[in-house]
């Protein structure tokens, strides 16, 4: 199948959106209330498009290199802002609407922006929005009210087009800058799925529909505004995780972006027969480095077909990815692009280079000469291997290394995937206690001494010097931040 690539977004919606696929549908999204399916198609998702791009030019005056923030649940509005905003010559700031009121407002401070869009959903901090910036808020609809713009190239391929904040996992979040030229960049390394998946298509079924339930302020989910509409493909939107077995089936769908508590979930429906409840879904793609392989081994045995990625909000999502149904490498995030250069640092810290590098964190020189060194190296800040056949296997996080006394280096996440193969275990975390590699869990109270037990077990299997010597208990869910991230303290 012919892969049309757009060296642009100007390219992208005037000849894929508005000639080559202006029949298909772009969007498909379950109406609770009229209970049907609604669809829009490529060439109305471009007038869409155009008509925001209208709005834009008219309401945000020299809107060219503003801010735009969006403070939103998926929609099909917000991927039309999304793309009036950048090719309006504005900057499109996705917010994540979970985070607290502190958080989201330090953002909003170091962003400026020129307008904030949202549904008028309730995130907790409403009020505190409503004072601080109500002359900005404006509804995600308003572009309908405006007639389809003519449009020009306005944008600047070496110019800031996206802000996107990282999910501030070890410390405060970070807005990293991204430019046309990284976005398009990295399709480059990413569109390798899309050739992969347009290989095993039935090309006398209809077209494959790719699921959205991560939110399009996770770059993964970003990411896919723009490859779906490389290959014309549908994008069904989930509202939330919980309506998932309602939209399968409403909206067949055979591709997903998953995190491991999704394919931890899809795991358990294939392994007790539940497959029928999964529609026509048959491509998990996971955007995290830690799965289980043996999830995934089991996924692929049972006719899945599994793919996983590995990359950085710096690298623009593009990295690493994995297409090995096998045993031997299903465990490892995959071969290396050729559009990008890798190395392996001698502490282990993988570290990438390409066009798709980010241009910088905003208004942080100083952190983007911590990442970024003076030859244009992403140090990822993940520990790796790489095997005899070029594989790539993430084994933990550097700023997590647990250093030990006898100066042994502990990756906590390593003894986590140990710990969490214990039924009873609903969420751990492994941290220094006392000078002592300790983990805390989270189960039900009746469930401690199995998990006690366990643990014991699993520490006559590793080294002397990884084993954990204090498990302590939690009763209630481990904090996590904003991005749902378990927070390391």
């Amino acid at each position: 199948m012919e892969l049309h690539k757009p060296k642009n977004l100007y390219e992208l919606l005037t000849l894929n959106m508005e000639q080559r696929f202006a029949d298909r549908v772009a969007f498909r999204w379950y109406d609770a209330d009229q209970d049907v399916v609604v669809e829009k198609h490529f060439g109305e998702y471009a007038q869409d498009i155009r008509r925001a791009v209208n709005y834009y030019l008219s309401t945000i005056p020299d809107i060219q290199g503003k801010r735009v923030c969006v403070w939103s649940n998926n929609s099909y509005h917000y991927a039309v802002n999304c793309y009036g905003v950048m090719m309006a010559g504005g900057v499109i700031v996705p917010m994540n609407q979970r985070k607290s009121w502190d958080e989201l407002h330090r953002e909003l401070e170091l962003v400026e922006p020129s307008a904030i869009l949202t549904d008028g959903d309730d995130y907790g901090c409403n009020e505190e929005m409503q004072a601080a910036y109500g002359s900005l808020l404006r509804p995600m609809d308003a572009y309908k009210a405006y007639e389809p713009a003519e449009l020009v190239n306005r944008i600047q391929p070496e110019e800031l087009m996206v802000l996107m904040f990282t999910s501030g996992t070890t410390g405060l979040s970070k807005g990293v800058m991204m430019s046309e030229r990284n976005l398009f960049s990295a399709g480059h390394v990413l569109w390798a799925i899309s050739a992969q998946l347009a290989d095993k298509i039935d090309l006398t079924k209809p077209l494959p529909s790719h699921y959205m339930v991560l939110p399009m302020f996770h770059l993964g989910a970003f990411i896919d505004l723009f490859s779906t509409t490389v290959m014309g493909w549908p994008l069904n939107l989930g509202s939330d995780i919980r309506n998932f077995y309602r939209d399968i089936q409403k909206m067949p769908s055979q591709i997903m972006s998953v995190v491991p508590m999704i394919m931890n979930a899809l795991h358990k429906d294939v392994m007790r027969g539940h497959r029928d409840r999964l529609g026509d879904l048959w491509v998990p793609i996971g955007s995290s480095a830690m799965f289980d392989p043996q999830v995934l081994l089991d996924m692929a045995h049972n006719g899945m077909f599994v793919i996983q990625c590995y990359g950085t909000t710096e690298t623009c999502a593009a990295g690493i990815i994995n297409f090995a149904q096998d045993e031997k490498h299903i465990g490892a995030v995959g071969q290396g692009s050729e559009y990008m250069d890798y190395k392996i640092e001698p502490d282990g810290e993988l570290c990438m280079r390409g066009d798709c590098v980010m241009m910088g964190y905003y208004k942080d020189p100083e952190g983007t000469a911590e990442v970024i060194d003076k030859d244009g190296w992403v140090h990822t800040g993940d520990l790796a291997r790489v095997d005899e056949d070029g594989y790539y296997y993430i084994t933990g996080r550097k700023k997590n290394l647990i250093i030990l006394d006898s100066g042994e280096n502990i990756s906590p996440e390593e003894l986590e995937g140990l710990v969490e193969k214990c039924p009873a275990v609903r969420e751990c975390i492994v941290k220094e206690l006392g000078k002592k590699i300790g983990v805390v869990v989270y189960c039900e109270k009746e469930h401690q001494q199995t998990v006690r037990d366990f643990v014991a077990q699993m520490n006559r299997t590793v080294p002397l010097y990884k084993r954990i010597g204090v498990v302590e208990f939690s009763e209630t869910p481990l904090p996590r931040n904003g991005a749902g991230k378990l927070v390391r303290k």
